[in-house]
């Protein structure tokens, strides 16, 4: 339609004069209400009036016929919508999925009352259209005062409700029934299955032959068939309780609990590998399905058989052997698939501890009301994931779990290591306290001399090309994290104080444990390359001046692997470089002289190119390193001394004190060959202390220190977060008569 003839509508025509008479009967209502002591709420945009409470005190038995009319048909003993159940005390005060609905003392405030006027932001009126009639202003301040007062409701009811629910009545025992032929029941059982017998005009068999019966026996308590000699054993013994002596036998038999456990392990959900795509194996699983075992054959009574499965792991002072029976809630799926999210392979395992404990102890199908409130029993979602609660407090964890075979020979190898262990130490500190004093106070006086000091450099930043994380340590060092991409490049800023002339540059390329086989390098077999060494140097006080590449022209290693030498990390070519394999996993040294000394007067600003180019798939980047330089004239030597151990040096042997004396005893023992040989001998044998194979381990579980907090999931829905909840058990929950 086009803009000259649009034409405005008349206000006088009747929709618009409705909507204005609509808005000003809403207006004299509201004033009504506010005049007689209501208040107002603002729902879609609108300003409504909550009805006022009633002005003198209610009992509960004004406010159940209310309920019973209007709420119990969505909220009561036959339904429970959103988990909300009025006709029961507990269950109403505690709300549903959503939260509470009352608030005591606080009617204005509570979802119930809003809910009943039709004011509640979200919902519509309540009841719904078909499901009852709208509440009356006076029944709705009815509610209202009966809340501000407290909400009296009296006890009692609940329990006595919930009881009469089908599944939780006792269990009697039936009256045996009567039968012709007395003589023949050896047991109440047999008077059951004699009755219907009879009725059926059914004459009951023959008792079996011995060998049947034998084969019997072996089938029902081993699982297993008699062998030849044990049927004619048995078919030969006429004593009168030679049955009773069979059945004694195979119940001590170790494949009792194997045949009997079986039926525990389907219940258990025992499987030997993690389930979905992958499939992954368990390989201690199996250590669990041998608890199961065991606690069969050595008849385990049945609560502690159930405790030591549940909560094995917060047993006061806890066994091995009750940890690997907490192995029963590692029998879940577990999700490895690429892209798989942890925590809702989490939250499903969580879920299926609480269904499986739920269903083999409660004999329950509280597993319905993980996604809303029980359809048939009395269980609401709120209810469901109090329960769950207990479960979500749990990590997994891989115990050592030793055979009792394992432990033995364990005692005995870690016996023999350290006698040997003993042997090396006395030997290492024989030497300290003979030939070592004597050696250190000749190194002294030549070291003294002419001492060649490396000053290590503090790192003012440090940058990678692709992102890497660079990180500053205590000791002046560089650990490298995080990406790992081909070919980078690092690029180190120091400064120099003073005048010095620095004569060459000391690259220090160190393990650690964060890194792969401990490094120094990232690559899977924690070698390096280094493709290209640079240094440009400027004076530290001049901004603007221009930075000269410093030149080097010899390059020294301790180690270089094969074709690599060092001396190709300062060539031309960037396509060769310096590395170290075979001899990772240890410090590494490398010295860059200087064509000409360099430095600046007022101190040096210094930028150090660590270039890493790789023409292979692999990154092979450095991993963790440590930057140095000297003074001293050519050649340098790779180690030389620290600077604290010159300084002791420059001090009369007669005045050093103790600390300076500890100084240059602990740096000798790092050049003294012998020493380093004893000291090495050492540590070797202690990283070869005897322990337990990998695979004699279990699965088991630990608790939280601190509970996660568990949410009602809406609707099943881990990510859709409801009320808070905190660990209750469906036995406190439901407080009803137990069965006999």
């Amino acid at each position: 339609m086009a803009a000259s003839s649009f034409q405005p509508p008349n206000p006088t025509e009747r929709p618009f004069a409705m909507l204005r008479e609509s808005r000003l009967l809403t207006f004299a209502c509201c004033a009504a209400l506010l005049a007689a002591g209501g208040e107002l709420r603002e729902v879609q945009g609108q300003n409504l009036a909550l009805p006022p409470a009633a002005e003198r005190k209610v009992a509960f038995t004004e406010i159940e016929p209310i309920l019973r009319k209007n709420c119990f048909s969505c909220h009561g003993p036959e339904e429970q919508e959103s988990g909300l159940r009025l006709d029961l005390k507990k269950r109403a005060l505690e709300g549903g999925d959503n939260g509470a609905v009352i608030k005591l003392g606080k009617s204005a405030d509570s979802r119930l009352v809003l809910l009943v006027a039709g004011l509640d932001k979200e919902t519509g009126p309540m009841p719904p259209e078909g499901k009852g009639k709208p509440l009356t202003p006076a029944e709705i301040g009815l509610i209202r005062a009966w809340i501000d007062q407290g909400a009296p409701w009296p006890d009692g009811g609940d329990a006595e409700l919930a009881a009469k629910h089908w599944s939780f009545q006792k269990v009697l025992a039936a009256p045996s029934p009567l039968v012709k032929d007395a003589a023949w029941p050896a047991s109440s059982i047999d008077s059951f299955i004699l009755a219907r017998l009879e009725k059926e005009g059914i004459t009951p068999s023959p008792l079996a032959d011995k060998v049947t019966l034998l084969r019997r026996a072996y089938l029902d308590l081993i699982g297993l068939l008699p062998s030849p000699e044990e049927v004619r054993e048995f078919a030969a013994d006429s004593r009168p309780d030679a049955y009773e002596r069979l059945v004694d036998r195979l119940l001590a038999s170790p494949h009792y609990g194997e045949r009997w456990g079986r039926h525990w392990l389907d219940q258990a959900r025992y499987a030997d590998s993690d389930g979905y795509e992958k499939d992954g194996k368990r390989p201690f699983a199996w250590r669990y399905r041998d608890w199961v075992i065991a606690a069969m054959n050595a008849d385990q009574p049945f609560d502690q058989f159930t405790t030591e499965q549940i909560a094995g792991d917060l047993l006061p002072g806890a066994t091995q052997e009750q940890k690997i029976a907490g192995g029963f809630h590692r029998n879940t799926l577990h999700n490895t698939e690429g892209g798989a999210d942890p925590e809702e392979d989490r939250v499903k395992k969580t879920v299926d501890r609480t269904n499986t404990v739920s269903t083999v102890w409660l004999g329950l199908t509280l597993g319905c009301a993980q996604c809303h409130t029980h359809k048939y029993d009395p269980i609401t979602q709120r209810e469901y994931f109090q329960m769950y609660a207990f479960f979500n407090n749990i990590n997994e964890e891989n115990i050592e779990a030793p055979t009792p075979e394992a432990a033995v020979e364990l005692a005995a190898a870690k016996e023999r290591h350290g006698k040997k262990l003993a042997e090396l130490r006395a030997t290492m500190k024989a030497y300290e306290q003979g030939d070592f004093p004597k050696k250190q106070a000749e190194w002294e006086v030549n070291a003294a001399k002419n001492p060649v000091v490396w000053q290590t450099l503090e790192i003012a930043s440090a940058k990678s090309r692709h992102g890497a994380k660079l990180d500053l340590q205590s000791d002046k060092s560089v650990l490298v994290s995080g990406k790992n991409e081909l070919s980078d490049v690092y690029t180190l800023e120091a400064a120099i104080k003073g005048n010095e002339r620095i004569t060459a540059v000391r690259l220090e390329v160190l393990p650690n444990d964060t890194l792969p086989a401990k490094g120094p390098g990232r690559a899977n077999n924690g070698n390096f390359v280094l493709s290209t060494f640079a240094v440009e140097a400027k004076p530290a006080a001049d901004v603007a001046a221009a930075a000269t590449k410093v030149v080097f022209t010899k390059a020294t290693a301790d180690f270089s692997q094969g074709q690599c030498d060092v001396q190709q990390a300062i060539n031309e070519n960037p396509a060769d470089f310096w590395a170290v394999v075979p001899h990772v996993g240890q410090r590494h040294v490398a010295a860059f002289e200087a064509k000409e000394p360099f430095g600046h007067d007022g101190g040096t600003k210094l930028t150090i190119t660590l270039d890493q180019a790789y023409n292979m798939p692999e990154p092979h980047n450095l991993g963790h390193f440590r930057i140095s330089v000297t003074t001293a004239p050519s050649p340098v030597p790779l180690e030389g001394v620290p600077q604290e151990v010159s300084a002791a040096f420059a001090v009369d042997a007669g005045q050093r004190t103790d600390a300076q004396k500890k100084q240059l005893a602990d740096y000798f023992k790092t050049v003294d060959a012998e020493y380093a040989k004893l000291a090495k001998a050492v540590t070797d044998h202690e990283a070869k202390t005897p322990k337990f194979p990998d695979d004699l381990k279990a699965q088991s579980v630990v608790e939280l220190p601190k509970p996660r907090v568990t949410n009602i999931h809406l609707r099943g829905d881990f990510l859709a977060k409801g009320d808070v909840v905190e660990a209750k058990t469906v036995a406190v929950l439901l407080p009803l008569p137990v069965g006999e």
